[in-house]
């Protein structure tokens, strides 16, 4: 594509549709169309301009905490060239130019991020603030520098730090525009500086109507440009411009949101991302009198936040589900809630504070294949998270059937992030593969979905990923795992072994609500070792507990949470902690940090088919139970699995169905897919409870 740089300027004013600038060129007159663009511009950037989003990503601000002294403090920070949130510095030359091409820390993101120039709206805002005119110095050296040594590609190039399509979309919208108007009134940003940046403008959006790519990205894209359309409506192509983003928009509405709101990629960081897209989009055409061609975009914003209302963790964090390391704070809930009319939203966004309390507790989203166990709404709330759902595209993991553990506000069962996007650095195969999951390993083997054709470009779900029953006393979940088990790297080695003989299916039962028990069936024609691994939250201290437990706290007195298998002489315990031969026991909390974890191991060697089945059982700050203990039970008449819990309270009587027969089990029988009966220490009954469903989906 070439660039508006190298049009005459009678060329490039021909670009308007302005009748003070096209009568102006008519005549000859070319500088005085140049002055009364100029000068339409500056009447407009008075009155009816884009400030920049309060939140600042690449630089990790919210500008709402930030505060007068706190933004000059940061722009002046800015003009000592710290420009990301990780610390490391661009390369500048002797001329004070920045190296927009050189990486000083081998990172695409740090790269991409600096080719964002999001910095440009916090010098912008300053200047607005102070007048300082070394702020819109920095600006059009760094501008008219950036624009002479990046031109256009001839064609798309999505390996360009420069002209990859979300950078193109994001500066638009989150950089150019705003700063072009911040800066505009500058005595040192000359006209023909801004003539310049205009014809870039032009180029970017030229560029993004001509070329599109997908998922997330594609989002991105579409809103600079429909962005530009509105804020340069000028442009005779405009309007062309703004139907190709809105068209874009609504179609991507539909291929990437699914009915239960969640986004493609099954990520909590990028289901984040994508309603920041979504509802700067909603703003936007809100505040212009405009709608999407077909698709309720409000509809399905309440429906991503009404997900996300459910995910988060009684400690106010989110889950790292996939690549989740893109964080924005779970307050955005309260102002969800005022916006779309839902106040179980602006009680969760509150801490509690206004609105109401959401009528169901747990929940489950089958089209993500996520289901949350939680027994109230406090922060002392007993929490788990099951992902059954599907790989998610190139942000995915190898996280089938994990979990995460919350309880009496504690985080003691956690995936174990992300880290870094870098394909080489070893440590990114550990956080994506299961080794860094909750989950089983076969022979220490990993899941291999992304493998498969059709993993790396994911569709709309097309059903549940799970069997699914939540009643008044208990929650229930299961689902299957069959599609093999090797040396997990992003890219599939040649001759790489797969496991093939070997179907892992999970059960777990939330007896409310107290604590929860966990069935890993696991099905093969072959001898193997499987690891059945935990990972520790970093603060978490593990120890050996009462009747074979493993128990994990940080003192004595404080919330512990014990694991104790059913068959404790079927398993060996291990734990590793910050391992590197093996990599083992970490766990990273944002990008390119980490640190040590301790991953618990429970092994069963050399066995065919086996049942690996734990109590997982909470206790609250200054309480133990060293009667807790977990049994199983002969199950007679039929197929299935059964045990006894017992504590200081009494004993339960649990069984998991295998078939449809009416099974004994104790002194009890049902035939329903999950059963349980409570007891006091009198065996009198206290409450029972039974749900017919599918025995174990399989997908």
């Amino acid at each position: 594509m070439s660039s508006a740089q190298v049009l005459s300027d009678r060329e490039f004013l021909n670009l308007f549709d302005f009748k003070e600038v096209s009568v102006k060129v008519l005549q000859g007159d070319i500088s005085g169309a140049k002055v009364a663009l100029l000068e339409h511009y500056r009447r407009r950037v008075k009155t009816a301009w884009p400030t920049p989003p309060r939140v600042i990503t690449d630089l990790q601000l919210n500008l709402d905490n930030l505060g007068k002294e706190g933004l000059v403090a940061q722009a002046d920070s800015i003009l000592e060239y710290h420009l990301t949130s990780e610390g490391a510095m661009p390369i500048v030359t002797s001329e004070g130019n920045i190296d927009w091409s050189s990486n000083p820390i081998s990172s695409p993101e740090w790269l991409w991020r600096l080719n964002r120039h999001q910095w440009w709206s916090i010098l912008g805002l300053a200047y607005d603030l102070t007048g300082d005119e070394r702020y819109t110095a920095a600006f059009v050296k760094q501008m008219l520098d950036w624009i002479t040594s990046n031109p256009p590609p001839i064609q798309k190039d999505e390996k360009s730090p420069f002209w990859r399509l979300m950078e193109v979309g994001l500066r638009v919208r989150v950089s150019w525009v705003p700063a072009f108007g911040l800066f505009y009134k500058s005595t040192i940003f000359p006209d023909k500086a801004k003539l310049i940046m205009l014809r870039s403008l032009y180029d970017h959006a030229r560029y993004l109507s001509f070329y599109k790519t997908n998922r997330n990205h594609l989002l991105r894209e579409s809103n600079g440009l429909v962005f530009f359309s509105i804020y340069f409506p000028e442009f005779k192509e405009a309007k062309q411009w703004q139907k190709i983003a809105l068209s874009r928009l609504d179609q991507e509405l539909v291929k990437q949101i699914n009915q239960d709101g969640s986004h493609i990629e099954v990520s909590t960081g990028y289901q984040w991302l994508v309603i920041d897209e979504l509802e700067a989009t909603y703003d936007l055409l809100q505040s212009n009198n405009l709608t999407l061609p077909k698709e309720d975009l409000a509809a399905s914003l309440e429906k991503m936040y009404n997900m996300l209302a459910h995910l988060v963790r009684p400690d106010n964090t989110f889950p790292e589900i996939n690549d989740g390391f893109i964080r924005w704070q779970y307050t955005r809930l309260a102002n969800a809630g005022k916006k779309f009319g839902r106040n179980d939203f602006v009680f969760i966004g509150t801490d509690g504070k206004q609105g109401g309390v959401p009528r169901d507790t747990s929940a489950s989203f089958g089209d993500a294949g996520l289901y949350v166990m939680r027994s109230n709404w406090t922060k002392e709330a007993l929490y788990l998270l099951f992902d059954a759902g599907p790989y998610g595209g190139p942000h995915g993991h190898e996280d089938k059937l994990s979990i995460e553990v919350f309880a009496f506000g504690r985080p003691f069962i956690v995936d174990s992030g992300s880290y870094t996007y870098q394909k080489d650095d070893p440590f990114r195969t550990y956080f994506v593969g299961s080794q860094g999951h909750n989950t089983v390993l076969v022979d220490n083997q990993s899941q291999i979905r992304r493998w498969q054709k059709g993993s790396l470009n994911p569709k709309a779900a097309l059903g549940d990923y799970a069997t699914w029953i939540s009643q008044t006393d208990f929650d229930y979940i299961a689902s299957s795992y069959t599609d093999g088990y090797g040396p997990f790297s992003l890219q599939k080695p040649k001759g790489s072994k797969i496991i093939s003989d070997v179907i892992h299916s999970r059960r777990i039962l939330f007896v409310r609500p107290d604590y929860w028990v966990m069935v890993d069936e696991i099905q093969a024609s072959k001898r193997h070792n499987y690891q059945l691994l935990f990972h520790t939250h970093p603060e978490i201290v593990v120890s050996a507990g009462e009747n074979d437990a493993v128990t994990l706290g940080t003192t004595s007195d404080a919330a512990s949470l014990h694991l104790i298998p059913a068959d404790p002489k079927e398993v060996k315990v291990g734990r590793l902690t910050g391992s590197e031969t093996p990599i083992q026991g970490w766990y990273s909390v944002d990008h390119h940090h980490k640190t040590a974890s301790t991953a618990v191991i429970f092994e069963c060697e050399n066995a065919h088919s086996t049942v690996l089945t734990t109590l997982l059982y909470p206790f609250p700050a200054g309480t133990n139970d060293d009667e807790v203990k977990i049994e199983p039970l002969e199950v007679s008449s039929g197929e299935g699995l059964a045990y006894v819990v017992s504590t200081y309270r009494g004993r339960d009587f649990l069984m998991f169905s295998q078939d449809k027969a009416l099974k004994t089990f104790g002194n009890y029988r049902s035939k329903g897919t999950v059963a349980g009966i409570r007891t006091n220490k009198n065996g009198e009954i206290l409450t029972q409870f039974e749900a017919q469903g599918p025995l174990c989906q399989k997908r």
